[in-house]
């Protein structure tokens, strides 16, 4: 009787140890598949996933994500083609339109000039003039946009002053606020802002939240510049109706604008050039809204 309960007592312990071994074994396999997964997403190398422990699940379970990788890389290619078929068209419709553009500029400039317009005519071609200097800008930002696209837009480093390059840009947007009545708050620190960078990527950068701030805002505009965090930061506030809430994570994205009906128009590339500029120097970029206004924060790191 003893003996008995003994052989019994030593198969439950055996069966009950080869359970939790499957079981650690299970767990571990999954883990180590999870994390081989997760690598192949990142840096994917077309390598399939194999088991380590061939049970009849885990087969299937390795046969079902090597069928989902498959998938996964299917999509991206075709994601990938489109994406540089997007690019490829938006470069050469860029450079297509450029040269009849800067002809029917210079053809209605000297129409402009012409002593023999009537007053009546002439209001109208000088109305022509301004909608293809305005159409112009329109297709410089769109090629900027290609040619960065494409990387093709040459990162000329040297040693800038963030602060006179931030405070140069502000003082040329004077007059544009003047001819609304407005007048922005600009407080700059007064230090130099030194930083490895572009001059002309980070003129660029302030000259398209500044226009996006005209173009979207309505009063009490703000910028200004400090460090906080070994950071240069700059700051640029205005009150504001045309963005909501849910536009702030979808503002730097291509061709996105608040303006549905296109009627002030802008090409939606503005922000979304001024935050590749941005990264592509290390720095961030970012958007909020917070009791109708609206912030747009840039940061480059301090490396003195």
């Amino acid at each position: 009787m003893n003996v008995g309960i003994w052989v019994y007592a030593i198969l439950v312990t055996i069966s009950l140890l080869f359970f939790v071994f499957v079981y650690v074994m299970h767990r571990r396999e999954v883990t180590r598949l999870s994390k081989k997964v997760e690598k192949l997403l990142k840096n994917d190398t077309h390598v399939e996933l194999n088991t380590e422990f061939p049970t009849k699940d885990m087969e299937e379970l390795v046969t079902a994500l090597n069928c989902l990788l498959v998938t996964y890389r299917e999509q991206m290619n075709t994601l990938q083609k489109k994406d540089e078929t997007i690019k490829e068209t938006i470069t050469n419709l860029a450079h297509d339109l450029r040269t009849p553009m800067t002809a029917m500029q210079g053809y209605t400039k000297m129409l402009m000039e012409s002593a023999k317009l009537s007053k009546e005519d002439r209001i109208s071609v000088n109305v022509i003039y301004e909608r293809l200097l305005a159409l112009n800008c329109l297709l410089d930002q769109l090629f900027e946009f290609a040619r960065i696209e494409a990387e093709e837009l040459e990162i000329c480093i040297d040693t800038v002053d963030l602060n006179a390059i931030f405070r140069t840009v502000a003082v040329s947007f004077y007059g544009a606020f003047e001819a609304r009545g407005l007048e922005p708050h600009i407080e700059i620190a007064d230090m130099p802002f030194l930083f490895w960078g572009d001059e002309k990527a980070i003129t660029r950068i302030f000259e398209n939240v500044i226009s996006n701030a005209l173009a979207h805002g309505i009063s009490d505009y703000k910028f200004s510049s400090y460090v906080e965090a070994q950071q240069y930061t700059f700051v640029f506030q205005n009150v504001t109706k045309d963005i909501k809430e849910t536009d702030t994570d979808k503002i730097f994205e291509r061709f996105y604008t608040t303006d549905r009906s296109r009627s002030k128009k802008t090409t939606g590339l503005g922000l979304t050039i001024a935050k590749k500029l941005t990264t592509r120097m290390g720095g961030s970029i970012r958007a909020s809204l917070k009791d109708c206004v609206f912030e747009i924060k840039i940061c480059f790191q301090n490396k003195e």
